[in-house]
């Protein structure tokens, strides 16, 4: 894969900030470097930003690894170290045999974290590659309330991680992807890069105006995405009711390897795996698939329910019946083996079906999907980039509707879909290398 080869030149002797839109296989690209770094017997480290990006890219979060605690800045994080010595010679080890640290989200890491990760690797004596992964036109970092910037609501920019000191330090090398591989629609690829990157002109308007008008064959089948649990929980409930068949429990079950594992370390885990840990089903009922495996189903692919057992579901999916195991996902973390080398320690496994109903799902749970039939109700967006997220979870869209019953609709996109200037600066002041 040449972009694979190019990225692995430039970590020889750089850092690197991997970006582009939705859809263009950061993710994808991301796992097959681990993948390779993995074959060449090189230590790579995976975080997450969040605990829900950690699971994606199947490491842990920032903040865990780096022994953060609940440190939010440079001055609370020396206070907390002294309690935290034994924590963080171990941390050092480990640093010691990695080659590669991976960050996912970067977006969501403010410029004080950011700093705080300068310190760790400088403190520890790192001397490994850093390659961080995102886009800053979506997901802002996220300001607690009473953070003593005047901010008073928790979706409240803060400031990004490229306008820390440490982002100058790390003198990162900058490659965009910039083919959509979710859609081969150029029309529609030209609309969302220009929703991503805030261009609210006519073009946009009148093509997501005529979305809202859009009527395609399998519309009563379609996915609806909503901005609210409660609008997605209720529509999947009252569609699930109406389908006159037993309703079947099938819980997940959980194998904890490392008993002395802190018990609500296990809890976030699996809080933010893309399953439902007590998934309720029925015979005749959509599904959507949460999780990819390669060959036989990817995330956000629909089904019909035909046959439920407590060790397996057969589903329809497009005109042949598959069989779905369930899927075991695995809490890991680094480890060094007698021999020094970084490896990971499997320290509990859930296994679940990747299935939920299909009828509704939020835009946040919706993250990595590609879906073909989809309605996106755009009524309850409140948070930055989410517009962009819903719609580009679309395949093609000859079959994506937006619902919108709040008004002025020119007006709602202009606000829906405005990008910070510091966003738009930063991108246009960026040396960059692009790749398809």
């Amino acid at each position: 894969m040449q972009s694979l080869d190019k990225i692995i030149s430039l970590l020889e002797t750089r850092n690197l900030f991997l970006t582009g839109g939705a859809g263009v296989g950061k993710s994808y690209l991301t796992k097959e470097l681990i993948r390779y770094y993995h074959t060449a017997y090189q230590g790579v480290i995976v975080l997450g930003s969040t605990g829900i990006s950690a699971v994606n890219v199947g490491g842990q979060t920032i903040h865990s690894f780096f022994v953060f605690g609940i440190a939010d800045n440079l001055e609370a994080l020396s206070k907390q170290d002294r309690y935290n010595k034994n924590r963080l010679k171990e941390l050092c080890k480990l640093l010691k045999s990695t080659d590669l640290i991976i960050i996912d989200e970067i977006s969501m890491v403010s410029a004080d974290l950011m700093e705080m990760i300068l310190y760790r690797l400088r403190q520890c004596k790192y001397t490994g590659r850093l390659m961080v992964v995102g886009d800053f036109y979506q997901l802002p970092p996220v300001q607690k309330r009473g953070n003593g910037r005047g901010q008073s609501s928790v979706f409240d920019q803060g400031l990004y991680a490229f306008e820390s000191s440490a982002w100058e330090a790390f003198d990162f090398v900058t490659v965009e992807l910039t083919k959509i591989k979710r859609t081969s629609n150029e029309y529609f690829m030209q609309i969302l890069e220009k929703v991503r990157r805030g261009e609210a002109d006519s073009d946009v308007i009148d093509f997501l105006e005529s979305l809202r008008h859009n009527a395609f064959e399998k519309e009563e089948d379609a996915t609806v995405l909503f901005g609210t649990n409660a609008q997605a929980d209720r529509l999947n409930l009252q569609k699930v009711a109406a389908v006159k068949r037993q309703e079947i429990d099938l819980p997940a079950i959980l194998k904890v390897k490392n008993p002395a594992v802190d018990e609500r370390r296990i809890e976030n885990w699996q809080k933010n795996l893309p399953i439902i840990p007590d998934l309720k089903l029925k015979e005749g009922i959509p599904v959507i698939f949460t999780t990819n495996k390669w060959g036989s189903y990817h995330n956000g692919e629909r089904a019909v329910v035909e046959h439920i057992d407590k060790e397996s579901i057969v589903v329809e999916k497009r005109g042949r019946l598959v069989k779905v195991d369930r899927f075991a996902f695995e809490l890991k973390v680094p480890a060094l083996s007698p021999d020094g080398m970084l490896e990971d320690e499997v320290i509990a496994t859930l296994e679940q079906f990747p299935l939920r109903p299909a009828y509704a799902i939020t835009i946040h749970k919706s993250q990595g999907m590609s879906i073909e039939n989809l309605v996106c109700n755009v009524d309850t967006i409140f948070a930055d980039s989410q517009f962009y997220v819903a719609l580009s979870r679309a395949i093609d869209p000859a079959t994506l509707k937006i619902a919108y019953s709040r008004g002025d609709f020119a007006a709602y996109i202009r606000r829906a879909i405005s990008v910070s200037d510091l966003v738009k600066r930063f991108y246009e002041e960026t040396e960059t290398i692009r790749l398809e």
